[in-house]
């Protein structure tokens, strides 16, 4: 998976660039990269509490104390990550803790430390035992056994942690607030129980994250073929592929669409696009139409995506081998020219295109978004996955709403002399080498289409309807260093061309798309669900890969369906539905 890791570096870079939330490290002090919109100015179902806390100073959301305030910390370190500080640079001693302090006076004052991974989260998870709590923390499941929320619920029905209704009320900036707000204040309704909000949640940049199609353009094009927008598209475009020797070296060597033995999983070389276009996803647990939380996988929905691999599979469109690699050896068939077609993620450009690009000059891909109604159905992770918190008793809560509003404004190089110092530490180290972040626990937020915005402007800068001053520096960067000279050279840099697609095909035509998102309605687990789900997941994977492999009829989803239930399925679907109604969703 050397490769795969490599891929993601390097389109997390870009993202890290337009929407890096805070210099701050992961863990319980840390912030995250989490971006985007979501909750609102004052909630959308969070009453006003009436309590009256600290402090007298009139609310200013980017106040700074008068006397310093002193912050119990926690945080992990990360010895990779260490690497990467300039000399001198530590996590208690470094520019970005200073700059915190030269802007709201509050100093950090560790209470603990631990090396990141399962020291951290032993010492993490034992201090909610023993209510031995810092001043402010990021509030964030270790073990994906259960959720941030549900987290959340367990400390306010033990008292501790504080209400922060009004404080954020008071405090939270124009920003921060306009964030939430284009989310319908879900967000911070999500923070809140019986109509008070007990922490201060984070926002992903998600709508990015849909599956789309990749297409070796150059083929559509030598075939006189248009571009695929439905499944029946796609199959015809794979037939093609498959009998009109797009490749030209007069072989039957070329198939139309490569898909890989874990393709219910988004990545690249999966089916999920196929899935999503009718409604089924078969790996997440999502609403019915009478609310209740089922499992994606043995919905009446999976069975038509099913039949159209099947059909696909005795046609001669997938790779027939498929049943036995994985995403790594299924690229292979991309890397040397013989499959025209694959369902993946945005930055597939970076990977696993990469090699095809860098193998043949005239390797041309483009993305396209397939639907079956002009929609694009996706199940994603809700947009909160951790809050900032603030231990019951702390005179200072409306610390913790300056720390978002503060994260937030400098994430979006809203402070200029946070872009002097990533210049002044490109010239004297390059791009290698960055401060330590600070330990105050922090994350700033942003749209949920953080990324689709972006391209948009873009799009319109290209067309002469914006002006790159229009751009943030993180915007700025992207379309300088790669965007702009690949548009006025094409090609001539293969890096800059791999990005160039990344945004401008792949990213443009989800930001055209009418998207329909789906939350995934559960993250925890529950004790069927541990003992159970993996052997019921294996299960699942077997039975489809023998229907499309024609091993199977179609019909034996429903044997499949039945034995699925009766092996634990509708014991875990029970407790799945318990817990969801227990944390209140």
């Amino acid at each position: 998976m050397k490769k795969l890791r490599v891929g993601l570096a390097l389109t997390t870079v870009a993202l890290l660039v337009l929407s890096a939330c805070s210099n701050a490290n992961n863990g319980g002090s840390g912030g995250t990269n989490a971006n985007a919109g979501g909750g609102a100015s004052g909630t959308g179902n969070v009453q006003e509490s009436g309590t009256n806390k600290e402090p007298e100073e009139t609310p200013d959301p980017f106040g700074k104390y008068a006397e310093t305030l002193e912050l119990s910390v926690i945080y992990d370190r990360n010895p990779e990550s260490e690497k990467s500080f300039i000399p001198g640079s530590t996590y208690e001693s470094n520019w970005t803790n200073d700059f915190w302090l030269d802007k709201l006076n509050i100093k950090p004052v560790v209470k603990w430390s631990a090396p990141s991974g399962d020291q951290f989260n032993q010492k993490y998870n034992l201090m909610f035992a023993s209510n031995d709590l810092p001043d402010i923390f990021i509030l964030k499941s270790t073990d994906n056994k259960q959720s941030a929320r549900s987290m959340l619920k367990r400390l306010v029905d033990a008292d501790m942690v504080e209400d922060l209704t009004d404080v954020y009320a008071k405090y939270a900036s124009d920003e921060v607030k306009e964030y939430y707000q284009t989310f319908e204040n879900k967000a911070l309704d999500y923070a809140a129980f019986d109509g008070k909000m007990y922490g201060l949640p984070s926002q992903g940049d998600t709508y990015a994250n849909v599956q789309i199609l990749w297409v070796r353009q150059d083929w559509l094009d030598k075939l006189s073929l248009q571009p695929p927008k439905t499944i029946d598209d796609l199959v015809a475009v794979a037939k093609s592929f498959k009998e009109k020797d797009p490749d030209g070296n007069g072989k039957a060597d070329t198939i139309g669409l490569a898909m890989q033995n874990q393709f219910m999983d988004p990545s690249f070389t999966d089916a999920v696009s196929i899935f999503n276009a009718y409604n089924s996803f078969p790996k997440n647990w999502v609403k019915d139409g009478d609310g209740k939380v089922v499992w994606g996988g043995i919905q009446e929905e999976t069975k038509k995506p099913l039949q159209v691999l099947a059909d696909m599979y005795k046609e001669g469109l997938l790779d027939s081998e498929f049943a036995l690699k994985d995403g790594n050896k299924e690229a292979e068939l991309i890397t040397s020219g013989k499959a025209g077609m694959q369902i993946g993620s945005w930055w597939n450009g970076s990977y696993p295109l990469t090699f095809n690009i860098d193998n043949d000059p005239k390797a041309d891909w483009k993305a396209y978004t397939l639907t079956t109604d002009n929609t694009l159905h996706a199940v994603m992770d809700f947009p909160t996955n951790q809050f900032l918190v603030v231990k019951k008793g702390f005179k200072h809560p409306e610390a913790a709403v300056k720390i978002l509003n503060f994260a937030t404004k400098s994430s979006h190089s809203g402070y200029q002399e946070t872009v002097d110092r990533r210049n002044e530490l490109d010239t004297q180290y390059g791009r290698d080498k960055v401060d330590a972040p600070t330990i105050i626990p922090n994350f700033g937020i942003a749209y949920l289409d953080t990324t689709l915005r972006s391209v948009k402007l873009f799009e319109e800068i290209f067309a002469g309807k914006a002006k790159v001053d229009d751009l943030t520096v993180g915007e700025r960067q992207i379309f300088e260093g790669s965007l702009q000279p690949n548009h006025d050279n094409p090609r001539k840099d293969p890096g800059k061309y791999k990005d160039y697609i990344n945004w401008m095909s792949a990213l443009s035509a989800i930001a055209h798309s009418t998207l329909d998102i789906q939350w995934n309605a559960f993250n925890g687990s529950t004790p069927t669900y541990d003992a159970k789900m993996g052997s019921l997941m294996d299960k699942q994977l077997t039975a489809f890969t023998k229907i499309i492999m024609g091993k199977e009829p179609i019909d034996y989803f429903d044997t499949f369906v039945k034995e699925w239930k009766a092996q634990g399925g509708d014991q875990i679907t029970q407790e799945v539905n318990d817990a969801v109604a227990k944390e209140g969703s």
